[in-house]
């Protein structure tokens, strides 16, 4: 879901305000707005609300505050970590100032680190100018996430585009923002980092336009000129970049270019393509509300100060801003990785453990198997192990009583030598002994019956079968013996 982003810039009887949409890939600048305050409002609330109404409720709002209401100090502090900075960036302030920062709210913004040292932009606002700040919007129902200095931003977008981009050589720059009632000018190093920042009374353009005469630009040329010369030393070359509505004056550049005896830019002819998608104007007077929005960016945002901490800390929720569930989803998140390394553990100790048990059945199984699928070794070895159980048996192993060789021998000490019988199929089962043959008559079918009985070995003998056969001096029979101790069984009556 997209957000609506809108960065506000307010003077003494206006209000200059950008939009743009953002996604979590797309960054498309929505537009830039303008109100002015009607002659009988007191203050901007109602052209603020009239400026809301026409960009659209904003999701995250940027608010800049008046530079002349803020002191600035660059410091470099021999430390690095972000908590001691903290903790030590409003004493190091307060050694600038004339007076305490009790009463005041302090932001900063690092830019540089130098071994273990670290440069940064710190900035002191009192606390009843930026409740009166913040009190002015909530008229018009804006809650500011970021309260900010809009020519630092300025000045950090303004060096992002020049320097390194579309093969330009990095320059320093003073940048001049200005319009009929206050000038702000930064100046920027080759590395990027602000080396010095001023804000002042009074403009160098008149409310038409036009340049304000000689005498009241003097003092304002003359900071400039002061700022570039104690800065001189460490400028290669410095140019001078005009924003806001003195940017749309080309007689105010000619002047600022006499004046200071460098070459004067528009900086609304920079090319802002490659932070917005759509349309962007070239208008520079829009330029600071611009920079503010890049403070959103989705990728490599700026890094802007701001004053909204401490007591003044930002509490609002931010439509599509998921940031207050990031611990919860990273605890999850955490949960989710632990159950999945203890389940992929598992599974691979299970593997392991499968891998053994089927290297040991394949050493158990293969001299009897040769090489076989260890999940079907158990089913073929009982298949294996049930035919050779029949194959015993028919041997006489694996049977205590009666095995075909003992049942043999009682039949052949049973019947005497040259018996004239002819045994033509004997079967043996675990009950009984079941012999076919022919006999010379059904008297000697007889004579084996009672030989048999006599031998001991069997209990129950019948003749089941007995008549003449196709030889008429032969005797077809069948005699059926259970063995002695044996289970009894029905046998059918003979039909001799």
């Amino acid at each position: 879901m997209a957000q609506r982003i809108l960065a506000l810039e307010m003077g003494i009887d206006r209000v200059r305000a950008a939009a743009a949409d953002r996604s979590w890939n797309s960054f498309h600048l929505a537009g830039v707005y303008e109100k002015l305050r009607a002659q009988d409002e007191t203050d901007l609330a109602g052209a603020l609300s009239r400026l809301v109404a026409e960009a659209g409720q904003p999701d995250i709002v940027i608010s800049a505050l008046p530079s002349d209401r803020v002191a600035k100090r660059l410091l470099e502090l021999p430390f690095k970590d972000a908590r001691r900075l903290h903790q030590v960036v409003p004493f190091a302030l307060e050694e600038h100032l004339p007076f305490p920062v009790d009463n005041g709210a302090v932001a900063f913004s690092r830019f540089g680190q130098e071994g273990d040292h670290t440069l940064v932009m710190a900035a002191m606002v009192r606390k009843i100018d930026l409740q009166h700040h913040l009190d002015l919007l909530a008229k018009a129902g804006l809650d500011p996430k970021t309260v900010t200095l809009a020519p630092l931003a300025l000045a950090a977008m303004l060096t992002r585009s020049r320097n390194g981009t579309n093969g330009t050589k990095p320059m320093a720059h003073l940048v001049v923002e200005g319009d009929e009632s206050s000038t702000s000018v930064v100046l920027v190093d080759l590395e990027g980092t602000p080396r010095a920042l001023r804000s002042m009374h009074g403009g160098l353009m008149t409310s038409d336009g036009s340049p304000v005469s000689q005498e009241v630009a003097t003092p304002i040329l003359d900071s400039m000129r002061q700022t570039l010369l104690a800065h001189g030393g460490e400028m290669d070359k410095t140019d001078v970049i005009v924003a806001g509505s003195a940017s749309a004056s080309p007689k105010v550049r000619g002047m600022l270019s006499d004046s200071l005896a460098v070459a004067v830019r528009d900086g609304g002819a920079f090319d802002y393509s490659g932070y917005f998608e759509g349309d962007v104007p070239t208008a520079g007077k829009f330029a600071s509300c611009l920079a503010m929005l890049l403070g959103e960016l989705p990728s490599k945002p700026l890094s802007l100060i701001n004053f909204r901490s401490g007591e003044f800390l930002f509490r609002g929720r931010v439509r599509g801003d998921l940031s207050p569930f990031y611990t919860s989803g990273i605890l999850g998140a955490a949960l989710f990785a632990v159950v999945a390394l203890h389940f992929i553990l598992g599974v691979s100790a299970n593997l392991h453990r499968l891998h053994l048990v089927d290297a040991e059945i394949a050493a158990v199984a293969g001299p009897v198997l040769g090489e076989t699928d260890p999940a079907n070794a158990t089913i073929q070895l009982k298949n294996g192990i049930a035919k050779m159980n029949e194959r015993l048996k028919l041997m006489g192993a694996n049977m205590t009583h009666h095995s075909p060789l003992d049942t043999l021998v009682a039949v052949s000490r049973a019947l005497p030598p040259r018996f004239p019988v002819e045994m033509a199929d004997i079967q043996i089962d675990a009950n009984e002994l079941h012999i076919t043959g022919q006999a010379d008559s059904f008297a000697t079918v007889d004579q084996a019956k009672r030989a048999l009985d006599a031998s001991g070995y069997f209990g129950t003998i019948q003749v089941t079968h007995a008549k003449a056969g196709s030889d008429p001096n032969k005797v077809d029979f069948r005699l059926d013996a259970l063995f002695k101790d044996a289970t009894s069984t029905a046998i059918p009556d003979s039909d001799e």
